[in-house]
């Protein structure tokens, strides 16, 4: 890191050469071919440079040339980009845009700190996602739409796994949410309240951005930065940067609805979104998006193996009793708004913002009301050959020990028989059966809320001096419950719903940026200098569950569980509020060195001042134009990753399944925390990095265009969840004796962060573009994007022999691995290797047609619940074959205003059957893993007016 960082100042120091050369000026206007008036923010630029100005409110502007045979880009998102060879002559020029049928070009904002540019003028790979790529999809889920458009994203449905099934965690290049950053406007956006306690490797423990609190109507543009950042943007940008440019037209509006379902007759939903513009006075502007959901749950579910012998013996389990699908989210609203005032000519106000809120709940596992895999400590006292039928003493001083009685049923016993029992002794003896005769499945769920807002101002001068002074909030709320379960300690008067804690995010921040170009004589461009000061800080707090979900009941002595069965409630004294300060300060170079090499430096402190302390990351980065149509690039960035507050700090209890593939509660807890740091966790530390990336970029004719980019990620120190820690039956009773989670003593597995390894991920992508506006009202768009990437884990700790535990000699030493084989094979192969998104569309007057391909290669996984890889001393892992998926989508616009839609998602219901162990074990129809949607071909309507 230190190497780059003296090459960076050294570039510094290059960059500021001399003085001001001979300039030729263009004058002109812009105005919008549609209506006449003059538009503000066009860029103007000398083609095949970065040199270039914004049009004013009045949509004048005003450029120096280097000499004759310049030509000028004229881009607006949304209009047809224009190229003109500008008079020589003084004449003033006027220059008209009109709309496009379709974004042809990306214009875009982030990676530069300089004026908006064409992504093929970029020195770094940037994707662009139009409002039309959004909509032109079954889903109205981001991450389904993202992962739909960029092969290098992934994201999977997430069934029984905790907050994951409602804010699913994506990677980028194989990294999780932790390592990319979401600005919305160029702005910094909060993490979600949702930590991934639960899912893969490569996902488990983070805590990334909920996109979906933001409706899609809202959305100009979505940028895409392939490259770490983290000198640009801060820590956490180490593969890459999400930006979400709003709406900010002051006029207009547009409503969308959309229905749809999977072929099944399942997952209904509908969807209705709204976006108005007003002017605000005749010098600014507000725009307000607003959007509802409703999403009914799948189903994709068999019985499980022990279900169908119950209901064999007469119990009333219910069929497909385990649900694995998508779950059920109510009432999803969201709403955004965007607004700007200009002050004078310039000086501007802005603010944007919004709120979210919606509800989802989904399954958990099944509590088996008898045979092996009954519940333990609800329906099971004991394990093995010696395990009974749980059953309480209603009244211990009655002279009856419930315990012992003769015809007490044994856990083989038919339903008749308990029934029987429980007629014979009701008052007296209590079996969990009487009120749950056919077991239960918990439903877990959560209340999620969002809130956020920014509002600063910014300014420039005639001389080009530009400065932004903002401040922001955020603020993300998960409320949890669960319901149809048991605090089996209170015996029979169980309460209908447990509400278990709360996880809070907020995050505050003030920023102040300025750039000023600079003209030099030995550069072919002005040296644009940019630099700021940015203040933030992340606060994660946890609060106490209702005093069912955690609370020792009566009955706890006689054996049975204590808090709510499934997902334990979190006690006042497990609960905190934590808070992570730091402060930044960077600068940005960049300059057009010569006509043809464009080079950008940056550099940035950041200061974790109570606790983690300083960090400087580096980034260069060049764009060489070989030729007109022929340019490489590359750079070389490193980069950090403080742990949140969130995963430093908490502290939760949660149902797992053990290597035998039964129910046991598993406990997340700090590293610092005794019993983590008994079994080999230490405080941690931040996590860095270093970014490399080389690539090309062919315009083939004006309308096609190939990129290829190479790029290595090596991360030093990572920061993520251990795999569950097996505690054997010496270490529980250690555990228990010790009372160091007191109220927790079922607990019979651990997890904790660490900075256990190291990985390099390494790989290519390549997108092959073709944008042909024909005439008015016909465009063929076709483009076909690849990307292959291969993790690899290059240090990890081997497993360590403890002999004592909390200060306890063990009668037998035991092995405990922090990353275990399961999750090694996760990070590494759990992600197809091989990624291909290829889409046409076709647009032709009224009509419109789009198919998309994607390919995934093939993948491995572990079996659901082998932790080790292996069952009963036999491989786990699997290889599953890769696919093709195929959507289609036609439409029609009806009129000026209204345009229908109808389209299919996998259209084949292309999916992987399960394994039988799984299906038989878990109830689960198809491969948990699973890198698409796994529900089968997904039917949708879309209306659209716009007026």
């Amino acid at each position: 890191m230190k190497y780059l960082t003296i090459f960076s100042i050294v570039s510094l120091i290059v960059l500021f050469a001399t003085d001001v050369g001979a300039q030729i000026t263009v004058r002109g206007t812009v105005s919008d071919e549609r209506t006449g008036e003059p538009m503000e923010l066009v860029t103007v630029v000398i083609e095949g440079t970065s040199i270039g100005t914004t049009t004013s409110p009045e949509g004048t502007f005003e450029l120096e040339l280097r000499g004759t045979g310049d030509i000028l880009v004229f881009s607006f998102i949304g209009y047809v980009t224009q190229r003109i060879t500008p008079p020589m002559d003084g004449t003033e020029l006027n220059v008209v845009l009109a709309l496009s049928i379709e974004d042809i070009e990306g214009l875009v904002v982030v990676g530069t700190r300089r004026l908006p540019r064409l992504v093929t003028d970029s020195a770094v790979p940037i994707d662009v996602i139009s409002p039309r790529d959004l909509q032109s999809t079954a889903s109205t889920d981001i991450d389904d739409i993202l992962r739909s458009q960029i092969p290098s994203y992934n994201v999977q449905r997430h069934e029984i796994d905790g907050s994951t099934t409602f804010v699913r965690p994506p990677t980028l290049r194989g990294l999780s949410p932790d390592n990319t950053i979401l600005l919305v406007n160029g702005k910094r956006r909060h993490r979600s309240g949702s930590v991934a306690l639960f899912g893969s490797a490569l996902i488990l423990g983070s805590q990334g951005a909920d996109m979906n609190m933001i409706p899609a109507i809202a959305m100009k543009q979505f940028e895409v930065l392939r490259d770490g950042a983290s000198a640009q943007y801060g820590a956490d940008a180490v593969a890459g940067v999400f930006n979400l440019q709003l709406r900010d037209a002051n006029h207009g509006v547009s409503v969308r609805s959309r229905v749809g379902q999977y072929h099944q007759g399942d997952g209904r939903y509908i969807s209705i979104a709204a976006n108005a513009g007003f002017p605000l006075t005749e010098q600014g502007f507000v725009n307000v998006s607003l959007e509802y959901r409703d999403m009914e749950p799948t189903n994709r579910s068999v019985d499980r193996a022990d279900a169908l012998a119950l209901m064999n013996k007469g119990f009333p389990v219910a069929r497909t009793a385990q649900v694995w699908g998508n779950p059920d989210i109510d009432d999803a609203i969201t709403g955004f708004f965007n607004a700007g005032l200009d002050l004078s000519e310039s000086i501007h106000l802005y603010a944007f913002g919004g709120y979210g809120r919606r509800s989802g709940n989904g399954s958990y596992y099944l509590r088996a009301p008898g045979g092996s895999t009954a519940r333990a400590n609800v329906f099971r006292f004991g394990s093995g050959d010696s395990a009974t039928r749980a059953i309480a003493d209603l009244d211990p001083n009655d002279g009856i020990d419930c315990q012992t009685l003769d015809d007490l049923p044994s856990l083989d016993s038919d339903f008749n028989a308990v029934q029987s029992f429980i007629a014979n002794y009701r008052g007296t003896c209590y079996l969990f059966n009487e009120d749950y005769p056919g077991g239960f499945t918990p439903r877990f769920g959560a209340d999620m809320s969002d809130l956020s807002a920014v509002a600063g101002i910014r300014g420039d001068s005639p001389s080009g001096f530009q400065w932004d002074v903002s401040a922001g909030m955020g603020r993300s709320l998960m409320d949890y419950f669960i319901r149809n379960t048991v605090n089996a300690s209170l015996g029979p008067n169980q309460p209908p719903e447990f509400r278990q804690r709360d996880f809070l995010q907020e995050e505050y921040s003030v920023n102040v940026d300025v750039s000023y170009p600079v003209s030099l004589e030995r550069f072919h461009s002005p040296l644009n200098i940019a630099g700021g000061v940015q203040w933030r800080t992340e606060i994660f707090e946890t609060r106490a569950g209702d005093t069912n979900s955690y609370s020792v009941g009566p009955f706890k002595d006689q054996g049975f569980s204590v808090g709510s069965n499934g997902d334990q409630g979190i006690p006042p004294e497990y609960a905190g509020r934590w808070e992570r300060p730091n402060y930044a300060v960077y600068v940005d170079l960049e300059a057009d060195i010569i006509r043809t090499l464009q080079i950008g430096v940056a550099g940035r402190y950041e200061n974790f001042y109570e606790d983690f302390g300083t960090t400087l990351t580096g980034k260069v980065a060049a764009l060489w134009r070989a030729t007109p149509t022929l340019s490489f690039r590359g750079s070389v960035s490193t980069g950090v990753r403080a742990p949140t507050p969130g995963q430093a700090n908490l502290q939760n209890i949660q149902t797992n399944f053990d290597s035998k593939g039964g129910l046991i509660d598993a406990g997340q807890i700090p590293s610092y925390h005794p019993i983590a740091e008994a079994l080999g966790g230490e405080p941690l530390t931040e996590e860095s990095a270093v970014n490399l990336a080389l690539g090309t970029i062919l315009r083939i004719s004006p309308d096609l265009v190939l990129t290829a980019d190479l790029f290595s990620i090596t991360l030093r120190d990572r920061i993520a969840l251990t795999g569950s820690i097996p505690l054997n039956d010496e270490l529980a009773t250690v555990l228990r004796e010790s009372g160091q989670l007191a109220g927790f003593e079922t607990l019979r597995e651990v997890k904790f962060f660490s900075n256990d390894f190291d990985t390099r991920q390494f790989g290519i992508d390549v997108l092959l573009s073709y944008d042909k506006e024909h005439s008015s009202d016909r465009a063929t768009i076709a483009s076909i994007a690849y990307n292959w990437t291969r993790p690899e884990l290059l240090k990890f700790s081997d497993p360590t022999t403890i002999n004592s535990f909390l200060g306890k000699p063990l009668t037998e030493s035991t092995q405990v691995s922090i990353l275990s084989p399961r999750r090694r094979i996760e990070m590494e192969h759990v992600n197809p290797r091989h990624r291909i998104v290829a889409m046409g569309r076709q647009i032709m007057g009224p009509y419109h047609g789009m198919v998309r391909l994607h390919y995934y290669s093939n993948w491995k996984a572990c079996l659901f619940f082998s932790f080790s890889c292996t069952i009963g001393g036999q491989d786990a892992l699997r290889t599953y074959d890769g696919s093709w998926i195929v959507d289609a989508e036609v439409g029609y616009r009806i009129s000026d205003s209204y345009t229908a839609a109808f389209g299919v998602n996998n259209i084949f219901a292309t999916n992987r059957p399960a394994d039988p162990i799984e299906r038989d074990g878990q109830g689960n129809s198809y491969v948990p893993s699973t890198p698409w949607d796994q529900n089968g071909a997904a039917l949708y309507l879309r209306l659209s007016a716009d007026f």
